[in-house]
C-alpha cells in the first residue's frame, strides 16, 4: 500500500512538472526581412544599429543581398518573412500565388533610378538599333525601361535587350556588350565618374518605382503587433536621417558597402514619406484613388497586356494600411 502511494505521488509530480514546462512559452523566432543594396532601404540598418527594433519590442533579422532580384528570390523561396521591394514585383509575387501585402511605403525614386549610357549616346532616341539592359523580364526594371522608351517614341522592336543585374551594368558598358542600362547607386555614381551619362530618370516615368516593405499574409495574421512595431521602428529611423544626417549616412553606408558620396546622392534621388504621407498615399483622401492604388492599376494593366495577369488586383488584396492607420491614431 505504501509503495502504491509513493508511485501515485511520483506520477502526480511528473504531471505537475510537465505542465510547468509546457506552460513556458518558446522564444519567438526573429522576423526575417530580405533587403538589397539601395539607399532607400538602408534606414532599416539604423533601426537595428540604434536599437529602435529592440525598443519597440520586436526581434528582426535583416538578410542583405546585393541585387534586388536576389532578395526577392529569397522571399519567394520562403527564406524570409518579408521583403523590401518594388510595387511591380509585389504585384507579380501575388500573381504567382504568394499572398503578400504592403505595410509601409519606403520611398519614391525620382533621380535614384536611371538609365545610363555610353558617352556617344545623347538621348533615348539615339538607342534605335542599340542594346539596352534591364534586370529581369516583367520586373519593375523591365517596366521602367519600356515606359521610358515609349515616352521617347521608341518602340520595343526598335532596340535590342539584354538581362543585366543593376550592379553589373557598368561592367557591361565597359565591355561594350550594352549601350545603355538601368541602374542605381552605388553603380550610378561609379559610372558617372567614368564618363557615362544619364539619359533617363525614374521621375520621368512616375508611379512605377515605388519601394515598399511587404510581408507574407501569414506572418501578418500571426504576429500583427510585431509587424506594427517594425513599421514604427522604420519611421523612427527615417526621421533619424533628417535629425542626425552625418551619423545616419555613416551607418547606412557601412551596412550597404556604399561610399558617403553614393549614399548622399542616393538619398537625394528619392522621396521618403513620413507617417502622414504614408497614410495619405496608402489610404487616399475620401473619394479619391490613393497613389499606391493608382500605381497598382498601371502595373496590373501592363501585366494584363503582356499576358501575365488575367485581372487587376484591388488595393484591398495587396495593401495592408492598418498598421499605418493605428500609428496615426496613436500620434
Amino acid at each position: 500500500m505504501r509503495r502504491f502511494e509513493v508511485i501515485i505521488f511520483l506520477l502526480i509530480a511528473v504531471v505537475i512538472m510537465s505542465g510547468c514546462f509546457c506552460s513556458q512559452k518558446e522564444p519567438k523566432k526573429p522576423i526575417k526581412i530580405g533587403i538589397s543594396v539601395w539607399p532607400g532601404y538602408a534606414h532599416a540598418f539604423i533601426s537595428q544599429e540604434k536599437g529602435f527594433f529592440k525598443k519597440n519590442g520586436v526581434d528582426v533579422e535583416l538578410i542583405l543581398k546585393k541585387e534586388q532580384y536576389e532578395s526577392l528570390e529569397l522571399y519567394r523561396d520562403g527564406g524570409c518573412d518579408g521583403v523590401f521591394s518594388v510595387m511591380p514585383d509585389i504585384v507579380r509575387v501575388n500573381s504567382e500565388g504568394i499572398p503578400t501585402r504592403v505595410v509601409y511605403i519606403v520611398d519614391y525614386s525620382t533621380t535614384g533610378d536611371v538609365i545610363i549610357a555610353n558617352p556617344k549616346i545623347d538621348s533615348l532616341t539615339d538607342l534605335k538599333g542599340k542594346t539596352i539592359s534591364f534586370e529581369g523580364v516583367n520586373s519593375f526594371s523591365h517596366i521602367f525601361v519600356l515606359e521610358s522608351l515609349e515616352k521617347a517614341g521608341i518602340k520595343e522592336a526598335d532596340v535590342y535587350f539584354k538581362l543585366v543585374p543593376s550592379h553589373q551594368v557598368l561592367a557591361e558598358l565597359e565591355k561594350g556588350s550594352i549601350d545603355a542600362g538601368h541602374t542605381w547607386n552605388p553603380t550610378k555614381t561609379e559610372a558617372i565618374k567614368k564618363g557615362y551619362k544619364i539619359i533617363a530618370y525614374a521621375k520621368e516615368a512616375p508611379d512605377i518605382i515605388i519601394d515598399v516593405l511587404a510581408f507574407n499574409d501569414n506572418i501578418i495574421k500571426q504576429r500583427p503587433d510585431e509587424i506594427k512595431a517594425i513599421v514604427k521602428s522604420l519611421l523612427e529611423a527615417r526621421d533619424f536621417i533628417y535629425s542626425n544626417k552625418e551619423e545616419a549616412i555613416k551607418i547606412m553606408g557601412q551596412a550597404e558597402g556604399m561610399s558617403k558620396e553614393a549614399m548622399i546622392d542616393g538619398l537625394d534621388g528619392i522621396i521618403q514619406p513620413d507617417l502622414k504621407a504614408n497614410f495619405l498615399d496608402m489610404v487616399g483622401l475620401s473619394g479619391k484613388e490613393s497613389r499606391i492604388a493608382r500605381s497598382m492599376h498601371f502595373i496590373s494593366e501592363f501585366y494584363i497586356k503582356r499576358g501575365q495577369l488575367s485581372q487587376v488586383f484591388t488595393p484591398a488584396e495587396i495593401i495592408a494600411p492598418e498598421f499605418i492607420e493605428e500609428l496615426i491614431k496613436e500620434k
